[in-house]
């Protein structure tokens, strides 16, 4: 049996491109307790995995020289979180964004960052979908902005190599 990461290794490229490229934001890979969150964050919540699609026959030739072995379509699913509470700013290029402002810039770039996002080059990404945010808004006891996307990848599982 191969000894595969496929699911870390996924989960890890998220959030490593994220805290790359947003380095003024704290991004989470599970959902802080209350007493250590920091904002603005960007929280990763795997969410659901398993098998998409099974090859016929459950063989498929993998690699330079066609090892045969067995595999399928594994699929995963994100949500992704924006939280940006009411002390929240970041500068880019000398303009300051907060609260709403800021919720805006980063579902935009947060999505083109996903959308863009390269991969380990072990692991063929076969699908990836971002749907769009949703319950977008602002809750006035805690003083936060929030949005949530789910994010759905699938990629080619190899066995037995």
């Amino acid at each position: 049996m191969a000894n595969n990461d496929y699911i870390n290794d996924v989960e890890r490229a998220i959030i490593d491109k994220l805290r790359l490229d947003y380095p003024d934001c704290h991004v989470y890979g599970q959902f802080p307790q209350a007493v250590d969150a920091d904002w603005p964050a960007i929280i990763v919540q795997l969410i659901a995995s398993g098998t998409e699609e099974k090859f016929m026959g459950n063989k498929v030739t993998f690699g330079p020289d066609s090892t045969l072995t067995t595999g399928e379509i594994y699929g995963m699913m994100f949500m992704i979180h924006i939280v940006v509470d009411i002390d929240s700013t970041i500068t880019v290029d000398s303009t300051g964004y907060k609260q709403r402002r800021l919720l805006n810039y980063l579902m935009l770039n947060v999505a083109n960052t996903i959308t863009d996002l390269d991969f380990p080059s072990n692991l063929q990404i076969i699908e990836r979908h971002l749907r769009n945010w949703q319950e977008v808004g602002y809750d006035p006891v805690g003083e936060v902005w929030g949005a949530t996307a789910t994010y759905m990848l699938s990629f080619e599982n190899y066995r037995g190599v």
